[in-house]
């Protein structure tokens, strides 16, 4: 009760819980919302890097094909790595002007957490390993990765088999039927991508195709 204008004791005390607990139903409310925000972001990057891999598997993968260059040793030898934590690939690129040429290299593996691919307009050789070049481009597609790993689709006869490494033979140019790529992410989450390379069906194919026995 109020005496003469003034709050009593317990009156305040009761006034001073309601706002705390007002307070605390206002700090509850403010952190879900950045919980939700900061979930909304995560995935919104996570989609656009979803994309920006698919855009890339999709032109080089799909666009894949054998190329050869001479070794050390004069050798031709074909420009392909494929390991379980990275690949090398050749690719047709759209040509806008015929200075840029029409074949592209890519390599693709993680750092530091990244995806990362790297470019070059001249060939990316696999026996060179350490190499730097001042023609390449680098590019991180994708943050907060794990792991990512590669699978390589060859024939044998009719039958189609999985390898997750890809040596080309010596005495063709063969490259994998098809490429799949698995991301992992950090929080444990995995996507997949698979794309079957350029002339790789059973009745055609770039360079000249022998089945494995």
């Amino acid at each position: 009760m109020r005496k003469n204008g003034r709050y009593t004791l317990i009156e305040m005390v009761i006034a001073v819980g309601i706002f705390g607990m007002v307070m605390l139903c206002a700090a509850m409310g403010l952190a879900a919302i950045q919980k939700t925000w900061s979930s909304i972001t995560v995935q919104n990057q996570r989609m656009r890097s979803c994309q920006l891999i698919d855009t890339v598997v999709d032109s080089s993968f799909r666009n894949a094909v054998p190329f050869t260059w001479s070794d050390s040793n004069r050798k031709s030898r074909t420009v392909f790595l494929g390991e379980s934590g990275r690949i090398i690939v050749a690719y047709q690129h759209r040509i806008n002007d015929v200075s840029e040429g029409g074949i592209r290299f890519l390599s693709l593996f993680v750092d530091n957490g990244m995806l990362v691919a790297e470019y070059r307009k001249t060939p990316m050789l696999p026996w060179e390993k350490g190499k730097a070049s001042s023609e390449t481009f680098s590019e991180i597609l994708a943050e907060r990765i794990k792991s990512v790993s590669f699978m390589y689709a060859g024939r044998r006869k009719q039958d189609i088999y999985w390898t997750s490494a890809w040596e080309p033979d010596e005495n063709n140019n063969n490259i994998p039927l098809a490429v799949q790529i698995r991301v992992e992410w950090s929080n444990g989450d995995s996507e997949v991508w698979m794309r079957r390379t350029a002339g790789a069906g059973l009745r055609e194919s770039y360079g000249v195709r022998t089945d494995k026995e």
